[in-house]
């Protein structure tokens, strides 16, 4: 664009064809540049249907170019204090409120659409602890990315961090990275074989547990959030502080656990694929795990292992 523009001030009024013959770009790149100092008001047609086009000094179109811009920027930031203003008030008003007893809206049922918006807000107001249990195994690469950016920012501002995820995550080298980078800023984090249903707690004053898929449920009712928090502690006394794959296969710690549930769940659940989820691994490991439990008992078959296990667990 620079090679372009500067060709232009040096022809005066020229054609297209006659800018591209004397800069010898590649017609792509020279295509693009052109549009875009057109988009810039640089250069401009010198009639309706002229295809000679004059070139326009660089203050007088930096000045029609940016001038509105700056404009809408100060717009924009004037509509949003005015609006964060306005909803901070009737924050305090519904804060009076519920205090006063009316709690209908102490539960309030999220769109799926609006979940991350709000887990942004109540990431950016949290000021002191954020508790969040994640189980179904390793979270997805994209939701990774978009979560470090928010944990990091909380992390930096002095917000202490806790999260617990199923053992089957170690396993996972974007999860295992992800709570490498955050344990070395600061955040605590442990598995647990099996976890109930995901949990994000900001301050121990709001709360977000799934409701019917897709939605997700805000909860402000401070009993119920101080009972979430005590299911969230009994988890984390329970869940083992998280180490490198290597280390959780070297030490076998998290593999016996993880046979232990199976085993357990075994008893009263007929499908792998169930058990699979319910510790948020594959079916395939799941079914290499069985196989290595009836090994280790000797059992001839599932029905057999069934025994063995009712007859070892409940003795």
């Amino acid at each position: 664009m620079q090679r372009l523009y500067a060709e232009a001030l040096r022809q005066g009024p020229s054609t297209r064809g006659e800018l591209a013959g004397k800069v010898g770009l590649p017609h792509p790149v020279m295509s693009e540049a052109f549009e875009r100092l057109v988009a810039l008001e640089l250069l401009e047609p010198g009639c309706a249907h002229s295809d000679v086009y004059n070139r326009r000094l660089l203050e007088v179109a930096e000045a029609r170019t940016l001038a509105p811009l700056r404009r809408a920027v100060d717009d924009a930031e004037r509509r949003l204090v005015t609006a964060a203003g306005e909803f901070a008030a009737l924050r305090e008003t519904q804060a009076a409120v519920e205090e006063a007893g009316h709690r209908e809206n102490v539960a309030v049922e999220v769109h799926p659409h609006d979940i991350d918006p709000m887990l942004e807000l109540a990431a950016e107001d949290c000021r002191t602890e954020v508790l969040t249990a994640q189980p179904g195994g390793p979270r997805p690469v994209h939701a990774l990315s978009r979560a470090q950016e928010r944990d990091t920012a909380m992390l930096e501002r002095g917000v202490a961090m806790r999260t617990i995820y199923q053992h089957s995550a170690r396993f996972n080298s974007p999860t295992e990275a992800y709570a490498a980078r955050l344990g070395a800023a600061g955040a605590e984090i442990r598995t647990l074989e099996v976890l109930f249903p995901r949990l994000i707690i900001f301050d121990r004053r709001v709360a977000f547990i799934p409701a019917r898929e897709p939605e997700a449920l805000l909860i402000r009712h401070r009993d119920v959030v101080s009972y979430l928090v005590g299911v969230f502690e009994l988890a984390w006394q329970a869940a083992s502080p998280i180490e490198s794959a290597y280390k959780s296969r070297r030490d076998g710690l998290v593999i016996s656990d993880v046979q232990k549930a199976i085993s357990r769940l075994l008893l009263i659940e007929e499908k792998d694929a169930a058990i699979a989820r319910r510790l948020g691994i594959s079916e395939r490991s799941c079914r290499q795990h069985i196989a290595a439990i009836m090994a280790q008992l000797g059992a001839r078959n599932r029905t057999h292992l069934g025994f063995l296990l009712a007859d070892e667990l409940y003795e």
